[in-house]
C-alpha cells in the first residue's frame, strides 16, 4: 500500500518520530546542564574557579604567605584547612 506517495509503512514514519524526539530532549537536557554548570549552581563550578584564581593572584602578588596560600586552598577545595 502506497502511504503518502512513497512506499513506506506507517510505522517507518512513527519509528524516526520517536528517535527525532528522543534526540531533540537530549540537546535540550545537555543545554540545561550547560547553563547550569556555567551558572556556578554545582560543585567545583565557576565559582569554585574563581575563588581559586582570585587566592592565586593574591599569593602572586605577595598579599599572602605560602602557609596562608595552602590553608585557604584546602579550606576552599572543602578540607578543614587546619594543621
Amino acid at each position: 500500500m502506497m502511504w503518502g506517495g512513497w512506499d513506506v509503512a506507517p510505522t517507518v514514519w512513527i519509528v524516526e518520530l520517536v528517535l527525532l524526539l528522543l534526540a531533540a530532549g537530549g540537546g535540550a537536557a545537555a543545554a540545561v546542564l550547560v547553563v547550569a554548570r556555567r551558572a556556578g549552581t554545582w560543585a567545583n563550578g565557576p565559582e569554585t574557579d574563581r575563588a581559586l584564581r582570585i587566592l592565586d593572584e593574591r599569593l602572586a602578588a605577595g598579599e599572602i604567605d605560602l602557609d596562608e596560600y595552602e590553608r585557604l586552598r584546602a579550606a576552599l577545595r572543602g578540607g578543614s584547612g587546619r594543621t
